[in-house]
């Protein structure tokens, strides 16, 4: 996938995120949001074998932030995730200077 594939799939995934960085939410426009909201981030990781780079994978990690373990938003990142065919890993952790919930999904594209 694409920079711009990846971002038109979570437009449909219907949760906010910052469309000029989505790879990180800023503290300013943090606050005025309600949660759930969310970022991702798409990086290439290469694959090394007798020294040389054979290809690249790219990796996507979709973060949402919730005032709850388990968001209402999931719900539908999950159908979308689903309807793409891509198969997923999610944790969650508190993250204290939040006061917020961040829910990961990390996959392969």
């Amino acid at each position: 996938m694409t920079g711009m594939e990846v971002k038109e799939m979570c437009r449909r995934m219907g949760v906010v995120f910052d469309k000029d960085h989505p790879d990180h939410i800023t503290v300013d426009k943090m606050k005025p949001l309600t949660p759930p909201f969310m970022e991702y981030l798409l990086a290439d990781r290469p694959v090394y074998a007798d020294s040389r780079r054979y290809l690249d994978i790219k990796e996507l990690t979709i973060r949402i932030y919730s005032d709850t373990e388990v968001s209402e938003a999931e719900g539908k990142v999950q159908e979308v995730l689903e309807g793409e065919e891509l198969r997923w890993k999610r944790s969650s952790e508190y993250i204290d200077e939040l006061i917020l919930w961040a829910i990961t999904y990390r996959l392969q594209v």
